[in-house]
């Protein structure tokens, strides 16, 4: 099969890595590709904030939609299930 598909590798800027593309090509590309730098072995998450300067505002906007999302679900709970006092007055009046 590997014999009568042809293989292509992609333009550099579709696929930007900085272990084996230089910065000045960086400006043209359209995908960043967040890899392992064999040479730093800098974690991804910290090569991301250094690499693309949008990263901190994308993850703190992020971040802020997981919190209003939790909050969301904690306020749905809430309202599902009866506060301790009120439930305990429920039983007693079941229990008279």
């Amino acid at each position: 099969m590997i014999h009568q598909v042809a293989i292509k590798s992609l333009p550099q800027e579709w696929l930007w890595c900085e272990t084996w593309c230089d910065d000045t090509s960086k400006v043209t590309a359209k995908t960043i590709d967040l890899c392992n730098n064999p040479k730093t072995k800098e974690p991804k998450l910290t090569a991301a904030v250094r690499i693309v300067p949008e990263w901190v505002e994308y993850d703190n906007e992020i971040k802020h939609l997981l919190r209003r999302l939790q909050e969301q679900e904690d306020t749905a709970t809430q309202k599902q299930t009866p506060s301790a006092p009120q439930h305990k007055k429920d039983n007693w009046r079941d229990e008279l």
